[in-house]
């Protein structure tokens, strides 16, 4: 709208009101250049640049820029068991034979023999070769590889069929019933239980274990003060992940679920809002539990370092892989963390929230300068006047009523957590205040008739009652306040002080009468209380519509 309004404020200047052609374009100069949010889309910019330079330096990769403001925001993260809240490195604990196996000797030898044979190349395979050591192979007829579906591997001999995995998947339920004490004994000490089967009849049970990260309990307790829910997404037994969950203070991990039983899409609804800890989760499932934590409009992230995570990965607002992961996760990710440190999501967390808030509150500075100059610029061709101030005069409020408040609040560590929507956020803030001005400016040009009050003293008078508004919408956006916005204040008014003082001429900016001071005065204490009751009658008309929608949110529930 910027140039149609330009051209016709021309065209009524020169063509209506015969106002000659220098003073027309300095007059539609000062009205478009009040509408464009100059600076804003630099800070912006750099305020990003900065944080990925930031977050580059504590070894965080970003893929793009805005993953910054998505974790920010975040209301759920989801995790893995291994390699997020535990180290990736898996050491076995215990082999044991099952009830029915009389002969451990034999069984940890054909375990052994197995473990060299197959060609896995997974931590957990990892970990038993260590353990076990080199030795002979099978004779091996045909192999199949662990498959995250069905949770299992097997080797096909002449002597029978072997198969390593989930005891769930692979064992009857009688074996299971009947060595359901040493699978829960495991469980219960968050160890992964692993069933070595000849013939689907169980051999022996090996026990692993995953440290904690060192970094994991701080970690997921700050996410949680921050107001972070966490769920935790893994292929392991259910129990196993919940006692490892517990042990890393995540808050209601005792509440967990066997995803193999939630089979409908309906019951991975009903599971994401009852559950915590969801296990024996296959690669589709993920994608279908961030997909419903989403549709209760809640924002979501996820960690992933497999190939099986990029479908979840791709679904999640925010996507975190771990640097020791697949590397097609790590090229899916829109975050990085390359030396798979979990804690670096404070970091990235802290970055997000200070951009947001931060550049929050510059938008709703400059965005308050833009309404009023649409607004006014609008106003003066339906009054077929000239628009009264020129962009020298603009310039003085740009630089010390918004470019330099809004650069100094950049660096302002504000981590508190953004609610609602941006845009929003920003024109409740800024509607208000831009309504102010232009009200105060329009009276003020009708009263200097009134008063015979020059036309120059108007312009002068316009700008110290939009500093006025532009100083009182700055105390709302950065309440409390605190030394720092002190020190903000007292520069940016200082300045504008000087510049009227000594750089007058420069700026356009001339001595005003004793009328033209009354009125500034009585129009400025006038626009302090509009201002301030205005944000509060806009704060709480939108407080009692999220609170009506909520209610019939509700009701339609019921």
């Amino acid at each position: 709208i910027i140039i149609p309004i330009g051209i016709a404020l021309l065209y009524q200047s020169m063509v209506i009101n015969h106002t000659p052609y220098g003073d027309a374009v300095a007059s539609m100069v000062g009205a478009v250049t009040g509408m464009i949010p100059e600076g804003l889309y630099l800070l912006v910019t750099i305020a990003l640049a900065l944080s990925a330079m930031r977050l580059a330096k504590l070894k965080v990769l970003l893929h793009d820029m805005k993953s910054i403001e998505s974790l920010a925001r975040v209301d759920v993260l989801c995790v893995d068991k291994t390699g997020t809240i535990t180290s990736s490195v898996m050491t076995v604990t215990d082999i044991v034979e099952s009830k029915s196996n009389k002969d451990l000797v034999d069984s940890k030898l054909a375990l052994t023999k197995y473990v060299n044979t197959i060609n896995d190349s997974n931590i957990t395979m990892d970990a038993l070769k260590k353990h076990l050591g080199k030795g002979t192979k099978l004779e091996a007829k045909k192999i199949e590889e662990f498959n995250s579906k069905t949770k299992y591997s097997m080797i096909e001999t002449k002597e029978g069929t072997y198969k390593l995995g989930a005891p769930e998947f692979i064992l009857s339920r009688e074996d299971l019933i009947v060595n359901e004490s040493i699978i829960n004994g495991f469980a219960n000490e968050g160890r992964r239980v692993l069933a070595f089967t000849k013939k689907d009849k169980p051999l022996l049970f090996i026990a692993l274990k995953n440290e904690l990260r060192d970094n994991a309990i701080d970690t997921f307790g700050f996410l949680q003060e921050q107001g972070v829910e966490i769920k935790v997404i893994s292929g392991d037994n259910p129990l196993t992940v919940s006692k490892v969950a517990i042990e890393a203070g995540i808050k209601n991990a005792d509440k967990y679920v066997d995803a193999s039983t939630l089979d409908t899409k309906a019951k991975i609804e009903k599971a994401v809002m009852e559950y915590t800890v969801f296990g024996r989760v296959k690669p589709e499932q993920k994608k279908a539990i961030i997909m419903a934590i989403k549709k209760n409009n809640i924002k979501v992230a996820m960690t992933g370092d497999g190939v099986n995570d990029i479908l979840a990965m791709k679904e999640a607002d925010c996507s975190i892989a771990m640097g020791e992961g697949s590397d097609a996760a790590r090229s899916a990710a829109q975050v990085v963390l390359m030396d798979s440190d979990f804690s670096r999501m404070k970091n990235i967390i802290f970055e997000g929230r200070r951009n947001i808030n931060n550049i929050t509150r510059s938008a709703t500075l400059f965005l308050y300068k833009n309404l009023f100059s649409i607004l006014l610029a609008v106003f003066t061709l339906i009054a077929s006047f000239d628009y009264p101030l020129r962009s020298t005069q603009i310039a003085v409020i740009s630089f010390f009523n918004i470019g330099l408040p809004a650069f100094l609040l950049t660096f302002e560590n504000n981590i508190t957590k953004q609610k609602g929507l941006f845009l929003k956020n920003v024109l409740i803030e800024s509607i208000p205040a831009a309504l102010t001005s232009f009200t105060a400016v329009i009276a003020l040009i009708y009263f200097a008739q009134l008063f015979n009050i020059e036309y120059k003293e108007v312009a002068t008078t316009s700008i110290y009652l939009i500093s006025v508004v532009g100083f009182n919408i700055l105390w709302l956006i950065t309440k409390p306040l605190n030394n720092y916005h002190r020190f903000v204040y007292v520069v940016c008014i200082c300045g504008i002080l000087l510049c009227s003082r000594w750089l007058g001429n420069f700026f356009d900016l001339h001595d005003i009468s004793i009328k033209a001071t009354a009125l500034c005065f009585v129009f400025s204490f006038a626009e302090m209380s509009i201002i301030t009751d205005f944000a509060f009658l806009l704060d709480q008309t939108d407080k009692r519509i999220l609170r009506l929608l909520k209610k019939e949110k509700l009701a339609g529930a019921v």
